[in-house]
Parts: C-alpha cells; sequence; structure tokens
C-alpha cells in the first residue's frame, strides 16, 4: 500500500511539472506571435532552445513512466 501512495505522489507531482511546462511553452508561443519575434530569441538562443524542448520531453516522458508504474496491476 506504501508503494502505491507513493507511485501516485510521483505521478501527481510530475503531472503537475509537465502541465506546468507546457503552459510556459505554450506562452512562449504566444509571446513570440504577437511580438513578432523568435523562439530562439525569447530563450537565449538556439541552445536553450533545444534544452527547452528537451525539458518538455524528458517531463512527458516522466509522466507517462511514473503513470505506466502508478496504474500497473500488481
Amino acid at each position: 500500500m506504501k508503494r502505491k501512495a507513493v507511485s501516485a505522489v510521483i505521478f501527481i507531482l510530475s503531472l503537475a511539472v509537465f502541465l506546468i511546462s507546457g503552459q510556459l511553452f505554450w506562452n512562449m508561443g504566444v509571446f513570440v506571435d504577437e511580438y513578432n519575434t523568435t523562439p530562439s530569441a525569447v530563450c537565449g538562443g538556439e541552445f536553450w532552445l533545444l534544452m527547452d524542448w528537451a525539458r518538455l520531453l524528458a517531463s512527458g516522458m516522466l509522466v507517462l513512466l511514473s503513470g505506466m508504474a502508478f496504474f500497473r496491476k500488481k
């Protein structure tokens, strides 16, 4: 039972991180569109834009893996 509770907490926290990261990424896109600039200019260069994508990908994978661990029948 304790293992299930820990899995639930990890899943909920990783989902919150993913949703916040996605919202920040969306807001950056809206800003870029309204002020006619580029995402790399907002992020500070191509490297940091790629790191932003990597953060979004890593948090998405964390949600997927923690969700699989939480919803697995045992």
